[in-house]
């Protein structure tokens, strides 16, 4: 193979990996700010001095922030794909 082309694939092999940790890390917050607004969401449940419109517009962003949870994690596996098929294509590249 070139040299360029090698240098391309190096190139590119880095920024889906950079790519994927700065995932991880945005992973990572995401589950704790979930896990703290599913504990809120039953905090404002129990409490039964809580008005009900908002009980249902904290359960709205917890859905949302679902969402985007799910969103994430299918980002997620995509990179973890095109990482995979960037090293396939390095390993059959070698003489």
């Amino acid at each position: 193979m070139p040299q360029e082309t090698d240098d391309i694939l190096r190139k590119s092999l880095d920024e889906v990996d950079g790519i994927r940790k700065r995932q991880t890390i945005a992973f990572v917050i995401l589950v704790c700010v979930m896990v703290g607004m599913f504990v809120w969401l039953a905090y404002l449940g129990a409490n039964p001095a809580t008005d009900v419109r908002k009980l249902i517009l904290f359960a709205v962003l917890v859905l949302f922030f679902g969402m985007v949870y799910v969103a994430m994690a299918l980002a997620m596996v995509q990179s973890k794909m095109t990482l995979k098929i960037l090293k396939a294509i390095e390993l059959l590249s070698k003489p």
